[in-house]
């Protein structure tokens, strides 16, 4: 040992050799890819079949673990997505829009099972029981408008929204926030169901300068306002005994509505292709 090593750099590690080798874990890779959803039993199944080897579950979870692979839940995608037009519309929105520019609109409702929480505690191998309201009760529409400001604009309904009364309130409460093209709050980006789709409307705000888009159908990861309701449910959760103690339903949603920062509302946009 010339220079002094303490280390014999040609001795084999101590222990077994891995059962999976890197070939292994990068056809592990590919099968999970395309199994995305599969219990651990059924991909050793599967990955014995690919590479004649058939390992424990044990196994197979250190080696996903080692390829830096978790179990999350899952994130739906409709089988309707239509990835040309979704493909189209990002470059449209990449090569003509700015963040800024961007106003999103859509519809949440709220009954009493929006206050019912998820989890809860209890002692082991005893489930965790909470009596909730099974029956929806009196329904509550939110209509809110999202830029990079936050929530510019609301309304809040009871029952469904139907076309007259978003057209009223896009004219009464969106439009004269809305700026000719090219300046901030200049293109209004709404969800494509029937009730937005008004040509009177369109024609209306483009007369002020403004443009109006349409998400690709069956997107709603390309509306960061969706993010907003999320936000909007987990303040009504948290604080359910505040909004069951308000006479007027209406009055908890527009406090969860100011829960909605600037800095939240950027990473939404980040989430949702925008920024």
């Amino acid at each position: 040992m010339r220079w002094g090593a303490v280390v014999d750099l040609w001795k084999k590690p101590p222990g077994r050799n891995k059962i999976l080798t890197r070939n292994d874990m990068k056809i592990l890779q590919e099968l999970v890819k395309d199994k995305i959803d599969w219990y651990l039993d059924e991909l050793v199944g599967e990955l014995e079949v690919s590479i004649d080897k058939l390992v424990s579950i044990p196994t197979l979870w250190r080696s996903l673990i080692y390829c830096e692979i978790s179990r999350k839940k899952l994130h739906h995608a409709a089988y309707e997505w239509n990835e040309l037009l979704r493909s189209t519309f990002i470059a449209k929105v990449g090569r003509e829009y700015k963040p800024e520019q961007l106003i999103f609109m859509d519809e949440a409702s709220k009954d009493e099972r929006t206050l019912s929480r998820r989890y809860g505690y209890s002692l082991k191998n005893t489930f965790a029981t909470k009596k909730n309201v099974f029956v929806c009760g009196v329904r509550y529409t939110i209509l809110p408008a999202l830029s990079l400001q936050g929530i510019i604009a609301v309304d809040i309904m009871e029952g469904s929204c139907t076309k007259e009364r978003f057209k009223e309130f896009v004219i009464l409460n969106v439009v004269p926030q809305i700026n000719a093209y090219l300046s901030e709050h200049s293109v209004l980006v709404l969800d494509n169901v029937r009730i937005h789709h008004d040509k009177d409307l369109i024609e209306y705000i483009e007369s002020f300068g403004g443009r109006v888009e349409f998400l690709p159908p069956y997107s709603p990861n390309f509306n960061p306002i969706e993010s907003s309701f999320s936000v909007i449910k987990s303040f009504l959760q948290k604080y359910r005994d505040f909004v069951n103690s308000c006479s007027d339903p209406r009055y908890p949603l527009l406090i969860a509505c100011t829960q909605i920062t600037s800095n939240m509302v950027a990473k939404f946009f980040e989430d949702s292709i925008y920024m």
